[in-house]
């Protein structure tokens, strides 16, 4: 009985990276997850597809629609509150309403009811030195 060995690859360690991963990888990324928790999920390193996409152009350009396809998803994700107003500059009714409410709590906040003083005034100081008493002016009319 002759041993016929297992056909090898060669050198190094096994491909990590195979095909069936990186569409897995890509996958994960087009439903919204982030790179590095996807890589996670599939028990590689972070770096992995990061230099692959160096190397080989076709999963560049993969990478970079299922980004762009992501985001999108973890956009359609995110509740219609004051933060899509303010940063995603959603403008539909139900952000403009949390942000007018946001607003109206935080300026209710600053200024409580009844309070007629005005906010953040300072006193002008009239304590120092006059006119041509300070250091300065008295070097300048020295000088002169």
């Amino acid at each position: 009985m002759t041993h016929t060995p297992a056909p090898r690859r060669g050198r190094g360690r096994p491909t990590v990276f195979d095909e069936p991963v990186r569409t897995q990888y890509l996958d994960l990324i087009r439903h919204g997850a982030r790179l590095g928790d996807a890589a996670t999920r599939l028990g590689i390193n972070r770096a992995v597809p990061a230099r692959y996409g160096r190397t080989d152009r076709e999963f560049a350009a993969a990478l970079t629609e299922a980004r762009e396809v992501g985001a999108k998803v973890r956009l359609e994700d995110l509740p219609h509150d004051e933060y899509r107003y303010n940063i995603l500059k959603c403008r539909c009714p139900k952000c403009t309403a949390a942000a007018a409410r946001g607003r109206a709590e935080r300026r209710a906040a600053e200024d409580p009811p009844g309070s007629q003083a005005p906010a953040d005034v300072h006193p002008i100081r009239l304590e120092g030195p006059g006119v041509g008493e300070s250091l300065p002016s008295f070097l300048l009319a020295r000088a002169s």
